[in-house]
């Protein structure tokens, strides 16, 4: 039995703690501008909440892109929290319910750092490296 449970948000209360999250690791941390991160699209995602013994440690949302495509974003976990599987149960889960609603396609704008992360899942890197909020990203998609 796993202490960590992924949970996609539905109450206000969640959705603020996915939101502290997101700011910690991207407007704190990486230091992406808060506008830029906080888009205005999450309202049209299905977003989750991972919780590790009932602590919120990490976020992560899916969002429809055209019919047929679907695609993960602000993937994020607290740094001291990291190695301990969050991120792989997010990632799973988010896969499992882009699935689910008839994602032909499942794409994520992937950090460069975290490539090695995303290969394991089974994504495959299409194009070359861009920069999105001042951050190398290289655009993958899911095979597997």
């Amino acid at each position: 039995m796993t202490d960590i449970d992924i949970i996609e948000i539905s109450s206000e209360e969640d959705l603020e703690k996915a939101f502290e999250i997101r700011r910690i690791v991207f407007c704190d941390k990486q230091k992406v501008d808060a506008e830029k991160e906080f888009d205005g699209l999450d309202d049209d995602c299905r977003q989750y909440l991972a919780l590790r013994n009932g602590e919120a440690v990490g976020t992560a949302r899916i969002r429809q892109e055209g019919v047929k495509k679907t695609k993960i974003e602000r993937v994020a976990v607290l740094k001291d929290k990291r190695g301990a599987g969050i991120g792989h149960q997010l990632m799973v889960r988010t896969i499992e319910d882009a699935k689910s609603i008839g994602a032909a396609k499942i794409a994520i704008h992937a950090q460069c750092h975290a490539e090695e992360f995303y290969i394991r899942l089974g994504f495959v890197q299409v194009g070359d490296i861009f920069e999105e909020a001042n951050i190398p990203h290289i655009y993958m998609e899911y095979r597997s």
